[in-house]
């Protein structure tokens, strides 16, 4: 059992905060063909080989139902200039669907327009975590299409990121 420790809470907040992540919209078409997607800044590479991908949604959004075996969704990596459509995916009021561009995949996923890069998923297994939705999914298709994505860090928006040891590399 855990034992809830403000102190702890604040902590984790403080550090998580000091973590940079990319940023991406998760969009998807439901059963019934509506178009759902929210911000997100959990995505994260699983496993190479083969390619696989897990997101986390909080249990309150509206997207989180549909989030089952079989459903297939995108993960829009945000270009730098792209912090519009962070904040209307997050917290807008208007359809995003209909302020933002973008363009079905050929499965009917919504793929948004000017981003840094897609990757189509499928969801393949959701485990829940106090209250999270911990989605693990089959990458099945995506491309890079800009050098620069958004990244949020110290809860601010950063775009152009400069590598600090110029020609080290990694791939996972």
């Amino acid at each position: 059992m855990t034992v809830k420790d403000d102190s702890a809470v604040e902590a984790c907040r403080e550090v998580m905060a000091a973590v940079a992540a990319g940023v991406a919209v998760m969009t998807l078409a439901d059963a019934d063909g509506e178009l759902r997607g929210m911000t997100i800044s959990s995505l994260t590479p699983v496993s190479a080989d083969p390619p696989s991908v897990l997101i986390c949604v909080g249990g309150a959004a509206s997207s989180r139902p549909h989030l089952v075996k079989g459903q297939r969704f995108c993960a829009n990596v945000l270009a730098a200039d792209q912090v519009a459509q962070s904040m209307g995916f997050a917290f807008g009021e208007d359809d995003p669907f209909v302020t933002f561009g973008w363009t079905p995949a050929e499965d009917g996923t919504p793929v948004l327009d000017g981003t840094a890069a897609h990757l189509l998923c499928e969801v393949e297994r959701v485990v829940d975590h106090h209250g999270t939705a911990v989605v693990l999914a089959a990458a099945i298709g995506g491309a890079v299409t800009k050098d620069e994505a958004l990244v949020y860090w110290n809860t601010a928006y950063y775009g152009g990121l400069v590598a600090v040891e110029p020609g080290a590399s990694g791939a996972w």
